[in-house]
């Protein structure tokens, strides 16, 4: 009898815990799909597939996989029936025309504005897919130079071409990210170190929405973006390692959360405060992404 129990467990061990494999393909062209969001719902846990479309979740506690992409429609697998290849439906995605007129002096102006020394704090993942988002309210430079030219942001990485991503949404009615202004990935890199990385968006003709803009930074839970630290616990004369996916982020103290929402498990929230374990100013605060945005006409 003992025995039995000891088979029984590890089956049902293996049917609530097991390790889930597989490689996410374009529906329409069969081309496997990099940098796809998977996450079990209402988890923090997931992952991100890699150039090749490949993924791996140890830990599948939970009903259902899902499956998030720019490009592609969302897709929702049951966990007891997962296959090995999964297949993604383009989205129909439809941008505004545009007429872009080109001047030999063309106008620019800054939104967020800030000196590489302001940042002091790095904000990193917490080893499962996730989004942080900060919100840039329409301004009266908006109304002349309502383009995005460039994005301009501070990284910390531990390892070399470190990658990440950057998205862009609409508000909605709640405040809350909303619906995806551009369909593609922009795959930024961070070299080793502390560096200041700017993206030129200038082809891209993204109109900044009346509404208000928000600018989203996306972790890669990629095998190229692993890091190991070593951290020593209060209280504790032993260390601890912990994985982390880089590059971490820049961010700035600020008193309130209005602006600053995160994307986890599926779903947008407001952010939390900032740990107790960072100094003043940022112990006492929010966190606010270092972003800053070039506009054009």
């Amino acid at each position: 009898m003992n025995k039995l129990l000891v088979i029984l467990f590890f089956i049902i061990s293996n049917v609530l815990f097991g390790q889930i494999k597989g490689v996410v393909f374009c529906k329409n062209s069969n081309a496997p799909i990099p940098y796809v969001n998977i996450w079990i719902e209402n988890e923090n846990i997931g992952t991100t597939s890699n150039n090749d479309g490949e993924f791996e979740i140890v830990d599948s506690r939970g009903k259902f996989l899902i499956l998030s992409c720019l490009g592609y429609e969302t897709a929702k697998i049951d966990l007891e029936n997962v296959p090995s290849k999964i297949f993604l439906n383009p989205t129909s995605f439809t941008l505004n025309e545009v007429t872009v007129t080109r001047g030999k002096d063309k106008k620019e102006n800054i939104l967020g504005a800030f000196n590489n020394s302001d940042v002091r704090v790095y904000s990193a993942s917490d080893n499962v897919p996730q989004i942080s988002a900060r919100l840039f309210n329409f301004d009266s430079l908006c109304v002349k130079t309502p383009y995005l030219k460039a994005l301009k942001l501070q990284t910390y990485s531990m390892v070399k071409n470190a990658k990440f991503n950057i998205r862009f949404y609409s508000v909605g009615v709640e405040g809350q990210p909303d619906k995806l202004l551009y369909e593609k990935n922009i795959i930024g890199i961070a070299k080793k170190g502390i560096k200041s990385v700017k993206i030129d968006l200038s082809d891209l003709n993204i109109l900044f929405p009346d509404a208000g803009l928000f600018v989203g930074y996306e972790w890669l839970i990629i095998e190229e973006n692993k890091h190991w630290i070593s951290l020593q616990p209060k209280d504790s004369n032993e260390k601890i390692k912990k994985l982390l996916y880089e590059p971490r982020v820049g961010i700035l103290p600020i008193p309130h959360n209005d602006n600053s929402w995160v994307y986890r498990s599926g779903k947008w929230q407001k952010s939390e405060k900032l740990s107790s374990q960072f100094s003043k100013p940022y112990s006492e605060n929010y966190g606010l992404l270092a972003f800053e945005i070039t506009l054009t006409d």
